[in-house]
């Protein structure tokens, strides 16, 4: 087993919010940026913006406008921007990895046919010379990492198949993209939603490849509709832009998000500042009683959530 200590840094505390610019902000994407943003202000820290736009085939930048003016009337305010990603070369990065990267040309039916895990050692046996470019993920069987929410995680990276670091089309997949880009800003601590809370083991794997070690992690709960799938685009009513247009300000936002991270009473972000947790409220999922296709009722009616066992 390979095991990465919890990050103890003696110099200053950088995190980061990083939107992408391909979907609306919704309430899961909210409350992982509340996470994100008051545990830095917590730390009296640095808060960086990065818009996470590698997919150029996705990101929009109509999306991004709305994105940036939902975030400022939310309060969720950064100290610097860096580069965005369409503006980065990951080459470098991927070029650091040596031989630990391949060519693999393997279709989606083929990998459907192995359980929906890339086929990784009959991929390299074949030795492409074309095609997407994956990671040889280390033998490292099980992986364990702390995270300051939901504490030891012990994760087989193996069980994911080795990743796809860039596509057949030449976009670099986030992957690499993501870990190359908080290295390069000297992201210490990660926040986000839980379900990318397992992925951690692989992208620790890929920080150390890398030649750094892994940033401390925090994973906020993941907020499901009400057909149960994480909130998406899809959850149209759930989204900032149509909470504003029912007339929910703020402080009706933040008094309905807070909570989850256990804090009660608090109407702004630096109201919350002070009692912030890392491992405060809820684990999650967090389900919200809101059916998939129901208008966005207005403020005074509120929206009901539950966490789900």
């Amino acid at each position: 087993m390979m095991d990465f200590p919890a990050r103890v840094d003696s110099g200053p505390v950088v995190g980061r919010l990083a939107p992408t610019p391909s979907g609306l902000l919704h309430l899961g994407n909210a409350c992982a940026f509340a996470a994100a943003w008051l545990s830095v202000r917590a730390k009296g820290g640095e808060l960086l913006l990065r818009v996470e736009d590698v997919d150029t085939t996705r990101a929009r930048r109509a999306v991004e406008d709305q994105l940036r003016e939902d975030m400022a009337w939310l309060g969720l305010t950064w100290d610097r921007e860096v580069p965005r990603q369409s503006e980065r070369d990951y080459g470098p990065a991927l070029e650091a990895l040596g031989e630990a990267v391949y060519f693999c040309e393997c279709t989606r039916a083929q990998i459907r046919a192995n359980g929906g895990v890339h086929p990784n050692e009959l991929c390299k046996a074949r030795q492409s010379h074309q095609g997407a470019v994956r990671w040889s993920v280390p033998e490292a069987g099980q992986v364990a990492f702390e995270d300051r929410r939901w504490g030891r995680r012990v994760v087989t990276p193996g069980e994911f198949g080795d990743p796809v670091l860039r596509r057949r089309d030449g976009i670099f997949a986030y992957t690499l993209a993501v870990v190359a880009d908080d290295i390069a800003d000297g992201v210490t601590e990660v926040v986000r939603g839980a379900d990318l809370l397992d992925f951690s083991a692989l992208q620790s794997l890929l920080w150390r490849a890398l030649g750094h070690e892994p940033p401390s992690w925090l994973h906020a709960p993941l907020l499901l509709g009400g057909d149960g799938r994480k909130l998406s685009k899809s959850h149209g009513s759930l989204h900032i832009g149509a909470m504003r247009e029912a007339s929910w300000s703020p402080r009706d936002i933040w008094r309905l998000l807070l909570p989850m991270l256990g804090i009660d009473g608090a109407e702004t972000l630096p109201e919350a500042v002070s009692a912030f947790k890392a491992d405060g409220g809820a684990l999650g999922p967090i389900g919200m009683d809101l059916p998939v296709d129901a208008a966005c009722p207005a403020s005074s009616e509120g929206v009901a959530w539950s966490e789900v066992q």
